[in-house]
């Protein structure tokens, strides 16, 4: 089989405590054909970058070589090495090289098939090459693209097992510390076979982190995992909104944004055991939304059927409708930025002025802590007079 054409993908990962950094840059060169440029992908999760760069058969033969100099064309079926694990706080890049043939197959090459430094050797060549061969002073064109979801689901990326999955909002309040912050966590327990811990965690400004943690047998990721496969969530987060697009504004005096991420272990394919990727608003907006609000329902069944909670008192329950204040569980519309998370009304808007006094003079308890006040309002956290 003669080999028409390779494709090389470079992906930098860093790994923090509670993040994971990505940055992926692909590369696409045909051998043969009237079209002979180089396309380069730079992908992130607010747009796509596609630049095409001057190919000639120099610069083919240059790739060719390299080919012949490694014996690439034998490594092709072979079962890689394990890759080395990321720790937290270090970093590692990936890359994989992949030959097209003449009869339409394809063979993927991880630079782990041999053994020695001959693969990193190889890996770090092929790097350099076609980074020196997308310079400025070689482009051809430059475009910045906004890929829709369905423009993202045929994006190829592989992935390990499902390990944890997590919904996330933030609200923020006119009132003083009224910005809360609320999670909830859902992980495999590796050595508990068919349990799962659930972690709820919310801050309300600058008041005491509440947390809880309960562990609870579930077969949440089996069909977590069903629904990853099936919709090819991993290439979601590309899917982005073109920032030229009329935004849709809601009149409030509060904001109110949340997300779901689902967490891979990809120790198998890259090192990184736990790679995140998240269902936004990008997503959800392009048809996801089914997708994201059956993933929080699973996500909030569990909670509730863990029994993990944070009792919330002594704040507005205006302002506290991230959580529905018996089971902890999210309520808000995942992945929708600004949406109105439930039981968040127009009552909210009420106390427009929560200083003015009530027309009885006489004075009142509120159930935060605040006594003998005259207001309609009160000061501290805008519940209204009972």
């Amino acid at each position: 089989m003669n080999i028409t054409g390779i494709g090389f993908k470079s992906t930098m990962i860093s790994i923090s405590e509670d993040h994971t950094f990505e940055h992926t840059t692909e590369w696409d060169m045909p051998f043969e054909g009237d079209d002979l440029v180089i396309t380069e992908f730079v992908r992130e999760e607010i747009h796509t970058e596609i630049c095409k760069y001057s190919l000639d058969q120099q610069i083919i033969s240059q790739f060719k070589a390299l080919i012949d100099k490694y014996g690439i064309t034998g490594w092709a079926g072979k079962t890689p090495a394990t890759p080395k694990i990321i720790e937290p706080g270090k970093s590692g890049t990936v890359r994989i090289l992949t030959l097209r043939y003449d009869d339409g197959t394809e063979s993927e090459i991880t630079f782990r098939e041999v053994d020695g430094n001959t693969g990193n050797e190889a890996s770090s060549e092929f790097s350099k090459l076609f980074f020196d061969l997308t310079k400025d002073d070689k482009k051809l064109s430059e475009v910045v693209t906004y890929p829709t979801l369905k423009e993202c689901r045929n994006l190829k990326e592989k992935h390990g097992p499902v390990v944890a999955v997590e919904t996330s909002s933030f609200s923020s309040g006119m009132m003083y510390n009224s910005n809360v912050w609320f999670t909830q966590n859902i992980m495999r327990i590796p050595d508990k076979e068919g349990f799962v811990r659930v972690t709820l965690k919310r801050k309300q400004g600058n008041l005491p982190e509440q947390t809880d943690t309960k562990d609870v047998a579930s077969d949440i990721f089996t069909k977590v995992q069903e629904i990853s496969d099936r919709e090819n969530i991993p290439v979601w987060n590309y899917a982005a909104i073109d920032p030229s697009t009329p935004p849709e504004y809601v009149v409030m005096d509060y904001s109110a944004s949340s997300s779901l991420s689902i967490y891979y272990d990809d120790s198998l394919i890259t090192g990184a055991p736990k790679i995140k990727r998240t269902i936004g608003e990008a997503a959800c907006k392009m048809g996801g939304k089914e997708v994201d609000q059956t993933l929080t329902k699973l996500i909030n069944e569990c909670v509730s059927q863990s029994g993990a909670k944070i009792e919330i008192s002594s704040v507005n329950p205006y302002l506290a409708t991230v959580s529905d204040g018996a089971s902890g569980t999210m309520t808000g519309f995942m992945g929708m930025g600004m949406a109105m998370p439930t039981g968040m009304n127009a009552a909210q808007q009420a106390p427009a002025d929560n200083t003015s006094s009530d027309a009885s003079g006489s004075t009142w308890n509120c159930k935060c802590g605040q006594t003998g006040l005259t207001s309609k309002f009160c000061p501290e956290c805008g519940n209204p007079r009972s």
